[in-house]
């Protein structure tokens, strides 16, 4: 879980559960915007800031995916 202070205020956490198959992980997230302009442009600029948000969760889910597809494959040796 880390703290945000800053033009955010509040947490992000991820969960790591076991799994059938695997490992089942979590983020939770729950701020609130301290810096006025933020909260000043939240109701027109929200549609936006729910897109850059979904955008980097997504690339962020891919980078792990990859990340994780080859600590799998480092796991279990060369082939052959």
């Amino acid at each position: 879980e880390a703290t945000l202070r800053g033009d955010l205020d509040g947490f992000s956490r991820w969960t790591i559960q076991d799994s059938p198959g695997g490992s089942r992980l979590l983020f939770e997230e729950e701020v609130t915007a301290t810096k006025r302009s933020l909260r000043t442009l939240a109701p027109v600029a929200r549609p936006a800031f729910k897109a850059n948000h979904y955008l980097m969760m997504r690339h962020g889910e891919r980078g792990l995916r990859t990340y994780l597809a080859g600590y799998r494959l480092a796991r279990r040796g060369p082939p052959g």
